[in-house]
């Protein structure tokens, strides 16, 4: 170990604090403990850990880096979820995939495939979260995120959402959120067409052109 990273430890035994800030798409934030603000990497992190959000309770071992800042290593969270994905997600799910479920149902003909790819589809996505989260962690290629909006955007979307509620994987980062949840309620509108007879679709096609038209 390369002595001008961080100095020794200066406590034997474990603190106790709180994430006051974290950068997810940057991979480091600041753990806050009786008042005093520790410099965090996800590197910091136990390995096989969910990605930590602000708000989280952890213990840690305070150091300090090249630069002077006092350093949390050895993160570990006081509540571990990871694995699980919560009642907000599963009150989510029930909330959402009736609609489309209810459009499949409107379409004998795709009912089992349209479905059935539906389910596909979320298990590929929550793998390629899985596989992100990992590379994440280990420091990685990462995979891109229009990869995952991709998938979402053709079916995964409920994949998409157990695996940030399980894997604590991209549920922090407002932009990625906002795609993610415009996608969500594209389905939801294209569910919502199928079952109005495609008035929502011609309606605003019909906006759109006196739109055009307009001087």
């Amino acid at each position: 170990m390369n002595g001008g990273d961080f100095q020794p430890y200066r406590a034997s035994t474990p603190r106790t604090g709180r994430i006051a800030v974290w950068e997810d798409a940057k991979g480091f934030g600041w753990v806050e403990c009786d008042g005093k603000r520790f410099f965090a990497h996800i590197k910091d992190f136990s390995r096989g850990q969910r990605r930590p959000t602000a708000g989280e309770e952890v213990r840690f071992i305070d150091g300090m880096d090249a630069k002077g800042r006092s350093c949390a290593k050895r993160v570990v969270f006081v509540k571990e979820g990871r694995g699980r994905v919560g009642f907000g997600g599963w009150l989510w799910l029930v909330l959402l995939l009736p609609l489309p479920l209810l459009a499949l149902r409107e379409m004998p003909w795709a009912w089992w495939m349209g479905a059935g790819g539906m389910l596909l589809v979320s298990l590929i996505t929550y793998g390629m979260y899985a596989h992100d989260k990992k590379r994440a962690e280990s420091g990685g290629w990462r995979v891109a995120e229009r990869s995952l909006h991709l998938a979402e955007l053709l079916g995964g979307w409920p994949g998409a959402l157990i695996a940030q509620r399980s894997l604590r994987h991209k549920c922090s980062k407002a932009s990625f959120q906002v795609v993610f949840w415009l996608n969500v309620i594209l389905h939801q509108f294209a569910a919502a067409d199928v079952l109005l007879g495609h008035r929502l679709s011609r309606e605003a096609m019909e906006l759109l052109k006196r739109l055009a038209e307009a001087p």
